[in-house]
């Protein structure tokens, strides 16, 4: 992995480990409605903000994409497709979130979609590394013995296909040892032990 490509992946991953522990995130499924309150953030389902749509002008991010954040007076408003299935719509709203935490939109009054950062596609990986450690800590899941996708998208609420992304990375990270060893992940752990026990 390139030197900026991992600075880029390490901000993902300890953005994701400071929402938790600030949310006060214990359990799994991650509940992204109370971060978002936590944040300050607003949430719509599609089905439900047909005027909010039309008055941003945003007709067509609707019609063409799963999700998508207005930053309006400084408010994140976070749009997402509610006729995608559960685990999918789970993931785009942490995304959402991932490109805000991370700093990706335009400073100024209204913002619509465009990120600051000078390469888009960057901006869209590190939003949705964002997205797979905020859903599915690793600590969590290697502490559960959750090594398998259909352990992970059960116990995370996520897409089987995005479930196998994230077995394939805790194996890596089995296979490396690398566990505990950031003091934010440590964190992360220790906020999540009651309901880890609670497993057991």
């Amino acid at each position: 992995m390139p030197n900026t490509n991992y600075r880029q992946y390490k901000k993902a991953r300890n953005a994701a480990w400071r929402t938790l522990i600030a949310c006060g995130v214990d359990t799994l499924p991650v509940d992204l409605r109370k971060i978002c309150g936590q944040l300050g953030y607003e949430l719509y389902a599609y089905s439900k903000a047909g005027a909010l749509i039309a008055a941003f002008r945003v007709e067509d991010q609707a019609r063409e994409s799963d999700g998508f954040t207005v930053v309006y007076e400084g408010v994140p408003r976070i749009f997402f497709n509610d006729a995608a299935p559960i685990g999918r719509q789970r993931f785009t709203i942490a995304h959402e979130i991932g490109h805000v935490v991370l700093g990706h939109f335009d400073a100024g009054r209204f913002a619509i979609w465009r990120r600051r950062a000078p390469d888009p596609d960057a901006a869209e990986t590190q939003a949705n590394q964002f997205a797979a450690r905020l859903l599915a800590p690793a600590c969590v899941l290697h502490a559960l013995d959750a090594e398998t996708p259909e352990a992970i998208a059960q116990l995370c609420g996520l897409s089987i296909t995005a479930a196998g992304y994230r077995a394939g990375r805790l194996a890596q990270l089995r296979d490396r040892n690398k566990f505990l060893i950031h003091p934010l992940e440590r964190r992360v752990f220790r906020q999540f032990m009651p309901f880890i026990q609670s497993r057991f």
